[in-house]
């Protein structure tokens, strides 16, 4: 059985009016001050002052505008790159687990030229090594690319252990086959020991800003890293 409220018909909705806004404004001065947002979306008053005189308030708040339109922007510039480096350092870190499993250096290598271009979204991962005639063996079967002495020096300065080229053709003697789909690289000087030749791992990307100069290297240096912890684990491991 319903009540006599439940029967009433219900009362509509009084209309918003201009009045009903500004007697709210004035109820609640700090309105606008704490919904600071809608000063953008706001038209000033314009104010004839005279000739020659400049209505400021207007001036202002078009100002107030244009910063808060450059605030957002910045905003979404910093968040989306933040996801970037995000998603860039979760790959790396995938790259780095799978390298540390590897069961042996010829499953080192294979992870290195097959697993790590599809982790880390890049055309070509390749590990370098100068000598002056080729290794016994099948050495580029085994998936080490023989390089001339003198080329990690001509890539890498004394002193830099990592180089950003962009906008650059890959070498046909480092990326092999995968050189024509190389428009950026990425070099990294490997420290594997005295007795051992000079070795790089080189990163090769299709796009031509995908290694520039203006990005970070920590991430690129932590994996150097791995790689040459791995190759001295299983260099050290008798034949």
């Amino acid at each position: 059985m319903s009540s006599k409220s439940d029967d009433a018909p219900l009362l509509p909705a009084e209309p918003v009016t201009a009045e009903s806004v500004a007697n709210y404004l004035r109820a609640h001065p700090d309105f606008l001050a704490e919904n600071t947002d809608l000063l953008s979306t706001l038209t000033p008053p314009q104010f004839n002052h005279g000739n020659g005189v400049v209505d400021m308030q207007s001036f202002m708040l078009t100002r107030l505008r244009a910063e808060i339109a450059q605030l957002q922007t910045r905003e979404r510039t910093l968040l989306a790159a933040a996801e970037s480096n995000v998603n860039v350092q979760s790959r790396v870190h995938h790259g780095a687990r799978t390298l540390l499993d590897a069961r042996s250096f010829k499953h080192l290598i294979r992870v290195i030229n097959e697993d790590l271009p599809g982790m880390l979204r890049v055309e070509a991962v390749v590990l370098c090594v100068e000598i002056d005639e080729k290794l016994p063996g099948k050495t580029e079967n085994a998936g080490v690319v023989v390089i001339k002495p003198g080329t990690v020096k001509r890539l890498l300065e004394p002193g830099t252990d990592i180089a950003l080229c962009p906008d650059t053709p890959g070498e046909k003697a480092i990326f092999g086959k995968a050189a024509a789909r190389v428009n950026s690289a990425a070099m990294l000087r490997l420290g594997i020991g005295l007795k051992v030749p000079a070795a790089l791992l080189a990163l090769g990307s299709r796009a031509p800003d995908g290694f520039d100069p203006r990005q970070g290297t920590d991430l690129l240096g932590f994996l150097g890293h791995v790689v040459e912890h791995c190759i001295r684990r299983w260099l050290s491991q008798p034949a």
